[in-house]
């Protein structure tokens, strides 16, 4: 059952944030700090609230899942496109790719769903759109966990774990360059 919210829908949007609620928690613009990140890939497209409140208006979700929604998103775009969608760094925690701002914002929802409270209008680029939806469509009916356990067989986040131990804490940025690289080639269909 979904938990409706009367909220001003005039949220100043052009942030990249919304307002979001559970049955215990709230969260203003005050709570989140953005991380602007720049590599040869430059600067992302958009922030990692953008396009967390563009999953969040599909579905309430689970925190967990948000966060492998968001990387998955990340790396087609790189791969498919060569464009930095979001500004997030995603590192490869104990339970799989995690934004660290993502994580600070949502933290305190615990395993509670999170949910989109009020109006949302997204600003993301129609062809953007497109290719989110394909990233919803392949992933958006696992559950965090089964994304998690996805995670765990992939280049990518095995790579930046490489010399840690399964539950060691780690914060070993996912490279971009290995995400290009390795959904590149599923892409194509080629060896991995």
């Amino acid at each position: 059952m979904r938990q409706q919210t009367n909220l001003d829908c005039n949220f100043p949007l052009s942030t990249g944030f919304a307002n979001f609620s559970n049955s215990t928690t709230s969260l203003s613009t005050a709570n989140i700090i953005m991380l602007v990140v720049q590599d040869r890939h430059g600067i992302g497209k958009y922030s990692v609230y953008e396009i967390a409140n563009w999953f969040l208006s599909k579905e309430p979700l689970a925190h967990k899942k948000l966060q492998k929604l968001c990387y998955y998103a990340q790396a087609w775009f790189i791969a498919l496109r060569d464009i930095r969608l979001t500004d997030a760094v995603f590192e490869a925690w104990v339970h799989g790719p995690v934004s660290p701002v993502l994580y600070e914002c949502f933290k305190e929802y615990g395993y509670s769903t999170i949910r989109i409270a009020g109006c949302y209008t997204p600003t993301i680029e129609e062809g953007d759109i497109e290719l989110l939806e394909s990233v919803w469509q392949t992933y958006g009916y696992h559950t965090g966990n089964a994304l998690e356990a996805l995670s765990h067989k992939e280049p990518p986040w095995i790579a930046a774990r490489r010399g840690y131990a399964p539950d060691e804490r780690c914060n070993v940025p996912i490279l971009l360059d290995s995400m290009k690289a390795y959904y590149e080639t599923i892409y194509t269909g080629g060896e991995v």
